[in-house]
């Protein structure tokens, strides 16, 4: 099997933020190699799509990506891969970077869009392109910024791949494989700053009545 990077299937736009900051579905944006603007980030590393992640496909069933193995064939509008359930401690979250392969099954000129999203708001997509039904392995890397507060804060998250096509009976699927990895990139919130800089001024204080 050859193995192809998507990189070039990439074309992206930052996200806009919209009211509630909440992505519409026209706002989300394909992947390529961008950086927040924002100082200060941090970036989780989460084992997605990884063994253990749960995935549905309406047509092979749902389960778990066994270790070294990957999904089910996908292939209707609705099937996903979700990861575990994580926590951040610093924030907002203002971006998210992919390194995940795919086996492409696609072909007769048919295509999957995937949206990506970061518990029900999508902030990015990427397609799987006709591969001739050769079974190549592809990868999805890069990265998408967008503004705080487009992903509301919540206790707890999660990332999914939504597909959001049905391909026509015997017009190609993919499968998705163990081992990918998704950073996930926060900044302080801004009363953290807030506080951390009036800290910062005591302590300068505090040092100056001691010194002098």
């Amino acid at each position: 099997m050859k193995y192809f990077s998507l990189r070039s299937f990439a074309f992206v736009t930052m996200l806009c933020l919209v009211a509630l900051g909440m992505a519409s579905a026209t706002s989300i944006a394909s992947f390529t190699t961008a950086t927040p603007a924002i100082n200060a980030v941090t970036t989780t590393f989460i084992p997605f799509p990884a063994a253990g992640n749960a995935y549905c496909s309406a047509t092979s069933g749902c389960g778990t990506i066994p270790a070294g193995g990957e999904t089910d064939y996908m292939w209707t509008a609705g099937d996903f891969v979700q990861s575990a359930s994580f926590t951040l401690w610093n924030g907002p979250i203002v971006g998210l970077s992919a390194n995940w392969n795919y086996e492409n099954f696609m072909g007769d000129g048919n295509a999957e869009l995937w949206y990506v999203y970061i518990n029900t708001t999508p902030v990015a997509y990427f397609i799987a392109p006709d591969d001739n039904f050769n079974g190549d392995i592809f990868n999805v890397s890069g990265s998408v910024s967008f503004a705080p507060y487009t992903v509301p804060l919540a206790s707890s998250y999660t990332v999914s791949l939504v597909l959001q096509n049905t391909v026509p009976f015997g017009g190609g699927s993919v499968g998705f494989f163990d081992g990918g990895v998704t950073g996930i990139t926060t900044v302080p919130e801004p009363g953290s700053l807030a506080l951390l800089g009036s800290g910062v001024v005591g302590l300068a204080g505090y040092l100056r009545r001691m010194l002098f």
